[in-house]
């Protein structure tokens, strides 16, 4: 399992520190749907923000260091892609569709 299924692991678990240690440490986190880029800290908070809904991870595709993630959470559909760097998320971007951003 690479940190990108960890993530969403603990995020479907509301763990919020293994959520954290998917991550190194300058990681950030780019939602451009709703124009903004977030470091680690802050990525973790809202998604904090966000508990309480249902996580369902639909696909994930490997390739080298690059991982993509389908998933659902609630109502909403992610489509998230993280580039991994020594087995730890360094960046990701995320598109969110049926959320509010």
């Amino acid at each position: 399992m690479n940190a990108a299924e960890r993530l969403w692991r603990g995020l479907a678990a509301r763990d919020w520190a293994a959520v954290r240690s998917q991550f190194q440490p300058t990681a950030a986190v780019e939602w451009p749907h709703a124009d903004r880029r977030m470091p680690v800290d802050e990525y973790v908070g809202v998604q904090r923000e966000r508990a309480g809904r249902e996580v369902h991870v639909r696909r994930v595709v490997s390739e080298g260091r690059c991982v993509v993630v389908e998933a659902r959470v609630g109502e909403a559909w992610c489509a998230g892609f993280y580039d991994l760097h020594d087995g730890l998320i360094a960046g990701a971007v995320e598109y969110w569709v049926g959320e509010p951003g």
